[in-house]
């Protein structure tokens, strides 16, 4: 039996120690069959450069700096499908992976033919606590995407294979006969932020199976690059706050979550669950307005 083919697909914008730290990661992957192609957007550190001097085997594209995350990674999910992948593993830049993460979802992707399945991501700079061990919609509560374990240190309780609701973009393996079935990400709504979710929704409601593999094991630096602009300059005012909400650089952006809300919400709950996840989203700026004035510890417990 021939090894699937796995295409692994990452868009950046600058950040080069990053990207290199991930790329000396893959380098120690234990899988048999697969290539990386990085989706470089415009960078302007020299990133390109040094990735082709120092990883020649790693496939680079090239953006005008208008892609973003999700017009990045379709572009390199086109160039992968017509070199013929099985499979599309998007990743981010900023995580590192165990050796035998993809031997864990290509298992699993065996065990589920046709299934998107996604790892179990860990926190960079506390390894044993875990970011996301899948996602579960949650309307009612005003939170929309609640992330299964976020916060909690790994226990017997994330050891399990289970379906979920959603993922988010690093260390998703989709198979190349999705694609056809439901489209590439949504970049035209989605640039930035939520195309991952919302593309995991778009599947799930077209039959596809959503699979957590707690054995597939990656660590992401978790930071919010958008966001740490606003805690630098210490000050959270009416122009920031309007900013938060509309600019679809934004995790925040009013728009997206009344379009996710409007496709994919159950319809009778659509007024209540939007108008909770508004009200959220200012608590949470209240929150991050009361811990800039405070300084020192405050914003790490807030977690932008």
């Amino acid at each position: 039996m021939s090894i699937p083919k796995v295409s692994i697909i990452t868009p950046i914008y600058n950040g080069i120690a990053d990207t290199v730290a991930y790329l000396e990661s893959l380098r120690e992957v234990s899988y048999a069959n697969y290539d990386v192609t990085i989706v470089d957007d415009g960078s302007t550190d020299g990133s390109s450069g040094v990735i082709a001097m120092e990883f020649p085997s790693v496939r680079v594209l090239t953006g005008d700096g208008n892609l973003w995350w999700s017009g990045g990674t379709n572009l390199g999910i086109r160039d992968a499908l017509a070199r013929g992948a099985d499979f599309i593993l998007t990743m981010n830049n900023d995580v590192k992976v165990a050796p035998d993460f993809l031997d864990a979802l290509i298992g699993c992707a065996m065990d589920n033919p046709g299934a998107i399945v996604g790892g179990k991501i860990y926190f960079l700079d506390d390894p044993e606590r875990i970011w996301s061990a899948g996602g579960k919609l949650s309307w009612a509560d005003g939170k929309t995407f609640k992330m299964l374990g976020h916060g909690e240190p790994d226990a017997p309780e994330f050891s399990n294979r289970k379906a979920v609701d959603f993922f988010t973009g690093m260390c998703v393996l989709i198979p190349a006969s999705v694609f056809p079935r439901i489209g590439l990400y949504d970049a035209s709504h989605f640039p930035q932020y939520h195309a991952d979710s919302e593309f995991t929704l778009r599947a799930r409601r077209a039959g596809i199976p959503i699979i957590f593999e707690p054995a597939a094991k990656v660590w992401n630096r978790v930071e919010s690059t958008f966001m740490q602009r606003f805690t630098r300059q210490g000050a959270l005012g009416l122009r920031e706050t309007v900013e938060l909400l509309t600019s679809f650089r934004s995790p925040m952006n009013l728009r997206q979550y009344w379009i996710l809300h409007r496709d994919y919400c159950p319809l009778p709950l659509i007024p209540v669950a939007f108008a909770l996840r508004v009200a959220r989203l200012l608590l949470f700026l209240c929150r991050i307005k009361r811990a800039l004035a405070r300084g020192g510890e405050a914003m790490n417990r807030i977690g932008t």
